[in-house]
């Protein structure tokens, strides 16, 4: 019981040590700025967060020249129709996020729009699973898309596309930002990557952020054709890879 005594005398004698050194800064820098630039300080601090909310509410631009890239990615691709690519920018960022939200990658790993992209939300999910992370995208919305880039290589074309957003942002893993911008709605913008492979011959699965995962084991797949997994047997149907599938997603505006 005495050690206890103790040990309480203690944690409070440091609670008021502490209290004592914040008050005799507090009245020290007072001496020196005086009362009124005390109080102008306390605006100033008071200032900064407003603006720090109002720029995180603040909608932001799009970044892409649409107008001078499309007709380049159209001279190479006749059907190309940028609108149905925005429409999947949408598709699939929302399942991106729901998946993240409930921690499961159940609904991702048979979808062929997702199949480069299962490995990164695997392990993302592994990742906030691992740190007991919650987090949740909430009345998602979506306002401009652009076109940034558009290239062709190794028997691959690549879009990259600019797009912004809004949702309620939840990550109970960063208190201070989840206290500072309770009830506001982020405003964002997120850089992603499409890719065609028009050449198999010279597409090979190990191209820096282009893999194509076992949705069984999460093997890397080393066949384009129908097969099975070499690690766990699992029957893979063939892939179509005459389409325009996402191979990367990022938020750019934090």
């Amino acid at each position: 019981m005495g050690f206890v005594l103790g040990f309480l005398g203690a944690c409070l004698g440091i609670v008021a040590g502490v209290g004592i050194i914040v008050a005799v800064i507090y009245i020290k820098v007072r001496s020196v700025v005086g009362p009124a630039n005390m109080k102008e300080l306390a605006e100033v601090a008071k200032n900064a967060k407003n603006i720090e909310q109002q720029e995180y509410m603040r909608e932001k631009n799009v970044g892409g020249i649409t107008k001078l890239i499309e007709p380049v990615i159209i001279r190479d691709f006749g059907d190309f129709n940028k609108d149905f690519l925005f429409s999947k920018v949408e598709k699939n960022l929302i399942k991106i996020f729901t998946a993240i939200e409930c921690k499961s990658i159940d609904e991702i790993k048979n979808d062929d729009d997702l199949i480069y992209m299962y490995s990164t939300i695997r392990d993302k999910i592994k990742d906030i699973k691992d740190n007991n992370v919650n987090i949740k995208y909430d009345d998602v919305q979506f306002h401009a898309h652009a076109i940034k880039d558009y290239s062709k290589s190794d028997g691959k074309a690549t879009i990259t596309l600019s797009s912004t957003l809004e949702y309620y942002y939840s990550n109970d893993s960063d208190k201070h930002a989840e206290k500072k911008f309770a009830g506001l709605k982020k405003q964002t913008r997120y850089t992603t990557q499409f890719v065609y492979v028009y050449d198999e011959t010279k597409f090979k699965y190990n191209q820096k952020a282009i893999t194509i995962s076992c949705p069984n084991c999460g093997a890397p797949l080393n066949k384009l054709g129908a097969g099975n997994c070499q690690y766990c047997g699992t029957y893979i149907k063939p892939i179509n890879l005459k389409g325009w599938y996402m191979v990367s997603y990022k938020e750019d505006y934090k």
